[in-house]
């Protein structure tokens, strides 16, 4: 018998598992849940871990598929980034600054109080960083919002699928937190198309691609996990970003209000 095999309940040796087994769902199994194939919940129990059908992958898999998507999606950002940033002698946010600066400048010239922060904004990326060289600032800041995509995208799996399982429970469902975070983490994995968008054109084209994808796996994902219709479904995954944005327009109104 091999490390790392054993033997099953039935007698049958139990195939060897590499060290991220528990993180990670099998190669079958991410790629039935890329095309959204789901299914229905199995009546007859199957082994764990089955290698063919996303329904027995857990919530720490599901949890390091959306740590892994959202690395490799961040990578290309990352490179680019850092050699953005230590060609301008800087650190990522305050070239992204003087970029966004540069690129708006121009239409809200007329705008006197704007156009003043803009280019005090470009003034403020073209100083030097302090302290470190400037290629090793620009790369550590770079490695920090790689770092920080992992974070993001694990905060909108979290938060965001919180507020579709509240609308779904509603409606009737009886689905478990295990089943629903495992079944939705799949629709990370469209989202690997995101870090192409520092390509041109291509990465336009990718992005939408990888947003229209992305929700069709997580439309499917919902109602395979919730139990419920295709349109309770659309309601669930729908409701509660239309009830985000609307707090976000009445957020923005208010502010634009008070500085007015």
């Amino acid at each position: 018998m091999s490390a790392g095999s054993f033997l099953r309940n039935d007698g049958a040796l139990e195939p060897r598992r590499v060290w991220w087994s528990g993180w990670l769902p099998t190669a079958a199994q991410m790629r039935r849940g890329a095309l959204a194939q789901f299914g229905e919940a199995p009546v007859v129990p199957m082994p764990a871990g089955d290698p063919t059908t996303p329904w027995y992958t857990s919530m720490r898999q599901g949890l390091g598929l959306v740590v892994a998507s959202a690395l490799l999606a961040g990578l290309l950002p990352f490179v680019v980034n850092w050699v953005t940033a230590t060609r301008m002698g800087t650190v990522v946010p305050l070239a992204e600054l003087a970029r966004a600066a540069e690129s708006r400048q121009a239409a809200f010239i007329a705008w006197g109080p704007l156009a003043t922060m803009l280019e005090t904004a470009q003034t403020v990326a073209g100083l030097p960083p302090s302290f470190l060289p400037g290629w090793l600032a620009a790369f550590l800041s770079a490695l920090g919002g790689w770092l920080n995509w992992p974070l993001r995208w694990l905060a909108w799996w979290i938060v965001y699928g919180l507020g579709v399982l509240v609308v779904a429970k509603l409606l009737g469902t009886t689905a478990t937190l295990q089943h629903f975070y495992a079944l939705t983490a799949y629709a990370a994995l469209p989202l690997i198309l995101l870090g192409l968008g520092p390509l041109p054109i291509v990465g336009w084209a990718a992005q939408v691609v990888a947003v229209i994808w992305a929700l069709v796996v997580y439309v499917t994902a919902v109602r395979a996990a919730a139990g419920l219709s295709w349109g309770q479904s659309v309601v669930s995954v729908v409701l509660p970003g239309g009830a985000a944005a609307l707090l976000a327009l009445l957020a923005a109104a208010a502010v634009i209000v008070s500085l007015a």
